[in-house]
């Protein structure tokens, strides 16, 4: 997938590099559900984040509706891609 305006888009998360010097931003938009869900989903992506080897800079994460009912290694596999794509 081309990074088209600096995102790197996938089937269920885009992600482009961030302004920050260190960390991740999740932009999860009130479209996704309620929030209950859309807190369960910034969680599951904090886990998936933790475990992953640090990458230079920082890291914005938006995930897109089919993240929701996504399995957690699905999202774990198609983050790691996406980052080796950045």
């Amino acid at each position: 997938f081309p990074a088209v305006m600096g995102w790197v888009k996938g089937e269920r998360l885009w992600i482009r590099r961030g302004r920050e010097s260190f960390g991740v931003v999740f932009a999860v938009r009130r479209k996704l559900g309620n929030a209950v869900k859309r807190n369960r989903l910034k969680r599951r992506l904090r886990v998936i984040c933790r475990h992953m080897t640090p990458i230079d800079g920082g890291l914005v994460i938006f995930p897109q509706a089919s993240a929701i009912k996504a399995r957690f290694r699905d999202l774990e596999e198609e983050l790691g891609r996406l980052i080796l794509q950045l």
